[in-house]
């Protein structure tokens, strides 16, 4: 009877903790698409797997830094993930092939997305996971980061073919709804930045005059200062946006198309809830090279306050007897969604 009476109160401020808070984990992270590419199969690289244990004095730390095949990648990230298990998970970068890679290591998550080059599975995703157990998914959809914003569409001057994800959520625990954005800018023009800045800022708007409070995920090639923060800078509200398509502009239009913007949850994370590294690229470098070192992958949310940052953190994914898992790191952050 005491055991069960010690259960029971455990149950119960559980229960009292969630009527109150709702708070989900959420990740970013831009996996480096399939460079190099095998046919060799998740099945065949578990079985190869050693599970011995190394001795200490037999290792050589971080001596593997050049870029692994995704097929020797794949379990680390998965890994990782699964450890830090976000209810939300957005990636960019993977190829179709990686998407499915994980969907399969990771039955527990459903995805949304589809290849930025033809809009069904050729080129880079910028793709959402996330946990059904957690949030339902109300509808997606996804635009491409150019004036043709309806079909694959390069901007002037860009590198690539961008596109970004919008996925409509709602949390089991409070009915809170709101909305996600998962995109990857341009590598090379920071007026294709810009205008894709300008573009998701507005779409925001109108996801949360017509939704619920929006997250914002994504590589955006753009730091948070200097020459090429001018994306940034636009979707941050220091900037004014970009003259847009008419077409996308009556499209998206909504009571907060003038006022919202973006606001960097780094920045809004209180100090001491701030952890883990600052620079979110390496490359695929030395652990002591920091030449490439750069923050440009970011969670964001609108300016309306929906959602509540409690924690931030910028993982690692180079580790000391293994492989780079990306050359970029994931960022996590743990938000307030909303009370009931």
């Amino acid at each position: 009877m005491k055991n069960l009476l010690i259960t029971i109160g455990v149950v119960s401020a559980a229960q009292a903790v969630m009527a109150t808070d709702d708070i989900l984990r959420t990740q970013s992270w831009n996996l480096r698409y399939d460079s190099k590419s095998n046919s060799i199969s998740v099945p065949i690289t578990l079985t190869g797997l050693d599970s011995d244990v190394p001795y200490s004095d037999n290792i050589t730390w971080y001596e593997t830094y050049t870029e692994q095949a995704w097929s020797t990648r794949r379990v680390g990230v998965a890994s990782n993930i699964e450890f830090l298990s976000p209810e939300v998970l957005c990636m960019q970068e993977a190829l179709h092939r990686q998407v499915v890679d994980l969907a399969g290591m990771m039955p527990q998550y459903d995805w949304i997305g589809v290849g930025r080059d033809d809009g069904n599975q050729s080129g880079e995703y910028s793709t959402i996971f996330y946990d059904p157990d957690s949030v339902s998914l109300d509808s997606w959809s996804y635009f491409w980061l150019a004036s043709n914003y309806t079909s694959p569409t390069k901007y002037p001057g860009a590198g690539s073919i961008r596109i970004a994800t919008v996925g409509r959520f709602k949390s089991i625990a409070s009915g809170t709804q709101f909305s996600a954005i998962c995109t990857h800018w341009d590598d090379q023009s920071d007026d294709a930045r810009k205008y894709a800045g300008s573009m998701i800022r507005y779409r925001g708007a109108y996801e949360t005059a017509n939704w619920g409070p929006v997250m914002l995920f994504g590589d955006f090639n753009s730091q948070s200062s200097g020459d090429d923060s001018g994306g940034y800078k636009i979707i941050t509200g220091a900037e004014d946006m970009e003259t847009l398509d008419s077409s996308f502009l009556t499209a998206f239009e909504s009571s907060l198309s003038d006022s919202f913007y973006f606001e960097d949850l780094l920045k809004l994370t209180a100090v001491q809830n701030r952890s883990g590294n600052h620079a979110t690229f390496q490359g695929f470098k030395e652990e002591t090279d920091t030449s490439a070192f750069t923050r440009i992958d970011f969670i964001m949310t609108g300016n309306d306050a929906g959602i509540q940052p409690k924690r931030y953190r910028v993982e690692e994914m180079f580790f000391d007897d293994s492989y780079h898992e990306s050359d970029h790191r994931p960022v996590i952050a743990d938000v307030k969604v909303g009370t009931y």
